[in-house]
């Protein structure tokens, strides 16, 4: 992450990395396709290029065009700096000539550029245009504050109005300076809304303890969907409840994104508290409301993805239950039919005397399958005879009421539930279980 202070004089924002500093502002190194591209001179650059009067000369108009059409920008170079792509341009333009060197008047390169510009419909970045750039800048960084971001708008912007990028110094200094009255704006805001009591409460986050920091806590997120974790959790919540309503409220005032605020929070982990402390105090707020705001809305992400986890959890496993439940029915009405079948040959067992009294016969089919069994076996082949698999399914969430009681209830009363009209009687059924 970018380190960005309040004093951007001293110390300029590292925006972009040693890698792409080159690639943008670097001198482009062609391939041989490239070559052919860039260094292709249309009539009207044939006809500007015919005002020039020495080889020399004219092979540098033709390094700087190309060089320009790639990268828009400009460069000083000598022979020994460019020579393959000079040796090219001397080949395919001027290939019955020596070249020995590129030396020319900087008059002479500045007339050049001026010529390449007209060319190319681009202009300088004059005092006007840099004036320009740091409005940009400013309104990008209500937008995000993030370094990189607002570089980019930069960069777009000029390309956008057809100008020539100023040096990277002065676009880390530009992009500095627009943070630094970005939160200059914010300090000024907030100073006119936040009581003793407010900035109270905010020092408490990052006061020294006998345990962690109340901040460092804070960063700490759920390790798993346990009960334990959960109350932690929740406890976190209640811990910055009243600092998350003065974030709400204020937040608001201050006109930055959303994207502003992640950020800012962003930054609140990525410091030590230590380093925090280093900071001007009014930034801190900044940062620490923001963190405060976004740690509070993921706390609820993460309690309602832990109620989400349960609930899936509850319902597969009443599933399982009620189609095993229905299984074993099945089984066992498969096992009764058989019995039954049993019971039926009694009437035609030749071993059992005509004379044999009914009694006697019926407790026989008793000691096969039990009476109650019997009934259930004649329904069946009378009449089809169904499972309701749902009622089992709540049959086994009515057994897991502690369960409920334990992992989802402490949710429900700790999140701030809101619907639709449509959506009422499920709110109303969250209230009643509060």
């Amino acid at each position: 992450m970018e380190d960005h202070t309040t004093n951007t004089t001293q110390k300029r924002l590292r925006i972009l990395g040693d890698d792409e500093i080159q690639a943008l502002y670097g001198r482009p190194r062609f391939t041989d396709d490239e070559w052919l591209e860039y260094f292709a001179l249309s009539p009207t650059e044939k006809a500007s290029l015919e005002q020039l009067h020495s080889i020399k000369s004219r092979i540098y108009f033709i390094l700087q065009l190309g060089y320009f059409k790639s990268h828009h920008l400009f460069f000083v170079f000598d022979l020994p700096d460019v020579e393959e792509d000079a040796r090219y341009v001397q080949t395919r333009y001027f290939p019955d000539c020596q070249l020995d060197d590129l030396d020319i008047t900087k008059v002479t390169r500045l007339r050049q550029q001026r010529v390449i510009l007209e060319l190319s419909r681009y202009r300088t970045c004059d005092a006007e245009q840099r004036q320009a750039l740091a409005t940009k800048a400013r309104q990008a960084a209500m937008v995000s504050a993030k370094p990189i971001y607002i570089f980019r708008e930069l960069m777009h912007f000029l390309a956008e109005h057809r100008i020539v990028a100023p040096g990277y110094s002065f676009m880390q200094d530009t992009v500095g300076q627009a943070l630094t009255h970005e939160q200059d704006r914010l300090s000024a805001i907030l100073s006119q809304y936040l009581s003793a009591a407010d900035v109270a409460n905010l020092h408490r986050l990052v006061e020294d303890s006998p345990g962690l920091y109340e901040i460092t806590q804070l960063k700490r997120e759920p390790r798993d969907f346990s009960a334990s974790e959960i109350k932690h959790e929740i406890r976190r919540g209640e811990q910055i409840d009243d600092l998350y309503r003065l974030a709400q409220k204020l937040l608001p005032e201050l006109k930055i994104s959303n994207e502003s605020i992640k950020y800012y929070a962003s930054l609140v982990s990525y410091y030590s508290v230590f380093r925090l402390k280093q900071l001007n105090k009014q930034t801190v707020h900044i940062y620490l409301l923001c963190f405060v705001y976004h740690r509070y809305q993921k706390l609820h992400d993460n309690l309602i993805n832990r109620l989400i986890y349960h609930v899936r959890q509850y319902q597969d496993g009443a599933k399982k239950a009620a189609k095993e439940r229905v299984y074993a029915l099945h089984r066992e009405s498969n096992e009764d039919i058989e019995k039954a079948a049993q019971v039926l040959k009694l009437f035609t067992d030749e071993r059992i005397p005509h004379h044999t009294p009914f009694e006697e016969v019926q407790a026989k089919a008793f000691s096969i399958l039990e009476a109650p069994k019997i009934d259930f076996v004649a329904d069946h082949l009378t009449k089809t005879i169904t499972f309701d698999e749902t009622a089992f399914q709540w049959e086994h969430l009515d057994g897991l009421a502690l369960q409920f009681k334990r992992h989802l209830r402490p949710v429900l009363q700790f999140v701030e539930w809101a619907a639709s009209v449509t959506q009422a009687p499920l709110l109303a059924a969250v209230q009643f279980l509060n």
